[in-house]
């Protein structure tokens, strides 16, 4: 198995993605790592693409590839995809995310990457991808006809912003972890956690509510 990065945001000025980023890169040579960036949803000018390199260059990444799963989707690049060190799921609506990802058949994809020791890095709603469903983010909008599993590469289900959220929605939170025996890591922004050989590492403030 791989490394997993769940970052609740990714922004220069916060001293705990500076920690998340330094064991990502650690006893890496970044000249010649190569990042592939899955965009949650169209960015047809690479607005939110050419951020992101932006935040990776200043560790010395220079090599990166776009991955779209929107208008550009093109399955031939899917061979140059596996060939990434690192694979990059962004911030977005974690629900769209979801539902891009089953749309393009990449679940088995983004499993066999992991399972083959690649590192995925899930920032926000592609943080939420990673865990065992999208059912939080079902109960915020009240969408819960057809429940969506997530990849399920840990079991426990991680929930961004949790510094942003108001009462009532945390205490929904807090009843679906009693009621279904699920495990939530909840991150405050600056916050997040590795995984790596069923090892979870936590750095920051993370509020673990244990069904």
């Amino acid at each position: 198995m791989g490394k997993l990065f769940f970052y609740s945001d990714q922004v220069v000025e916060s001293f705990g993605n500076q920690r998340l980023d330094h064991m990502l890169f650690d006893s890496r040579n970044t000249k010649n790592t190569k990042i592939g960036y899955i965009p949650s949803t169209e960015d047809r000018e690479k607005t939110y693409f050419d951020i992101k390199t932006q935040y990776y260059r200043r560790y010395g990444v220079q090599d990166f590839m776009f991955f779209d799963l929107y208008s550009e989707f093109d399955s031939s690049k899917i061979d140059e995809l596996a060939e990434c060190d690192i694979l990059h799921l962004s911030a977005g609506n974690p629900i769209k995310f979801r539902n891009a990802i089953e749309h393009r058949k990449m679940d088995k994809f983004l499993r066999d990457f992991f399972n083959q020791g690649g590192t995925v890095v899930g920032v926000s709603g592609g943080g939420v991808q990673l865990g065992k469903s999208i059912k939080l983010f079902q109960i915020f909008t009240g969408d819960s006809d057809n429940e969506l599993e997530g990849l399920q590469l840990v079991d426990f289900e991680f929930l961004p912003h949790y510094n942003r959220w108001n009462e009532d929605y945390k205490e929904a939170v807090r009843s679906y972890a009693e009621n279904t025996g699920t495990t939530v890591y909840a991150a405050n922004d600056g916050d997040g956690i590795l995984v790596e050989e069923g090892e979870i590492q936590i750095v920051g403030d993370i509020a673990m509510i244990d069904g």
